[in-house]
């Protein structure tokens, strides 16, 4: 009982930190330069739903599951899982933006090919952090996760780097960007994909 107690405030701490990060977001998008654009409009309009539909999942993850009420909302699940999806492959490309990455006009200019791949780390990755995971994945769990995922991506990077020296001249223009960031993206999917079969 005392381990379920301690589970339900870890995970309320862990809702309530990704709802302020967003809110934190939220303003900073409204001061950005870009502010007035048609895709900061779209970052704008992911940001709101992101405050409303990810507590939502949150909430029916843990504590409706199992109830009448949990059965009722079970088809809107499946939704809200891809649309927070699409919500975090919003929240990358604008964590670009305001790095003034050049890999943001990638992320916007090729969703259907990134999204794919994107995919592949939205499951592994960061449905885990956020909480909405089928399996709630401890701290101790994620520090794994977010390791292996993050040396995934930096191997990516330098693979990426590698190619691009070696045959960077076939690629035209941005293609060189997005094949960096592909591998990067494949790099992270494939080390948060080893760090939960290592805890299985």
């Amino acid at each position: 009982m005392a381990n379920e107690t301690k589970d339900s405030s870890r995970s309320l701490l862990r809702l309530l930190f990704w709802e302020g990060l967003a809110f934190a977001g939220l303003l900073h998008l409204r001061q950005h330069p870009l502010a007035d654009s048609s895709w900061s409009l779209n970052f704008f309009y992911n940001a709101l739903f992101f405050l409303a539909a990810y507590p939502l999942l949150y909430v029916y993850r843990w504590t409706l599951a199992g109830g009448c009420l949990g059965m009722i909302l079970w088809p809107l699940s499946f939704p809200l899982s891809w649309g927070l999806g699409v919500s975090a492959y919003l929240w990358v490309a604008y964590a670009f933006l305001a790095a003034g990455s050049p890999y943001y006009n990638m992320m916007i200019h090729h969703p259907a090919m990134l999204g794919v791949l994107f995919l592949f780390v939205y499951f592994p990755l960061i449905q885990p952090l956020w909480g909405i995971s089928k399996k709630y994945q401890p701290l101790g769990a994620l520090f794994w996760i977010f390791l292996f995922s993050g040396l995934g991506g930096f191997l990516g990077y330098l693979l990426g780097q590698f190619v691009d020296r070696r045959y960077g001249g076939s690629f035209a223009g941005g293609n060189r960007f997005l094949l960096w960031l592909a591998l990067i993206l494949i790099g992270t999917a494939v080390g948060a994909l080893a760090a939960r079969r290592r805890r299985e």
